[in-house]
């Protein structure tokens, strides 16, 4: 009878005095250290081809969206670069191109510190002006076509991503190594 009220009440606990950690809780704090110390490690790690890579791919995906943009919507847009910085700009009725400013994503941008765009066009490198004062020299047309065009994006002379656009619409990104 008294091996049936012990088996009825339970497993047996631990007495208070050998409180502790069990090696389950254990190995889930070595986890979170573990986890925590790599993402700190990659927050370190995170240079200057990731800050060029990044831009680029910004730049990309507004160009892209631009082309599709413009096509829906029949409009002719077009993009003016200048060393440290991009603006997107719209064909008026009376043929007058004008920056779009208040558009979320066509808006002007000026890159991150550091970091600088060279445009080819037509196999000839373009002289872009050192402040945001530029002109359309990309046209992207409602049609689909584009200007074809070569821009680089670097940060040191080591460190460069490449957009290409071709006269179709297709925008690449590459990553270049110049040694």
């Amino acid at each position: 009878m008294a091996a049936r009220t012990a088996a009825a009440a339970g497993p047996a606990r631990r007495p208070q005095g050998d409180a502790g950690f069990s090696l389950v809780e254990m190995m889930l704090v070595i986890l979170i250290i573990a986890v925590m110390t790599s993402v700190a490690m990659l927050s370190l790690s995170f240079g200057s081809r990731d800050r060029a890579r990044l831009a680029a791919t910004q730049l990309a995906g507004v160009l892209r969206s631009a082309r599709e943009e413009a096509a829906m919507q029949g409009r002719d847009l077009a993009f003016g670069f200048w060393q440290r910085g991009w603006a997107c700009y719209e064909l008026d009725a009376a043929g007058a191109w004008h920056p779009l400013l208040g558009d979320r994503l066509l808006r002007p941008r000026t890159l991150a510190a550091g970091l600088a765009l060279t445009l080819r066009l037509q196999g000839e490198e373009v002289r872009l002006a050192g402040r945001a004062k530029t002109h359309p020299q990309v046209f992207v047309l409602s049609s689909g076509e584009m200007e074809p065009f070569v821009l680089e994006l670097r940060e040191d002379a080591r460190t460069r991503e490449r957009l290409t656009g071709s006269a179709l619409g297709q925008i690449t990104l590459q990553s270049v190594d110049a040694r």
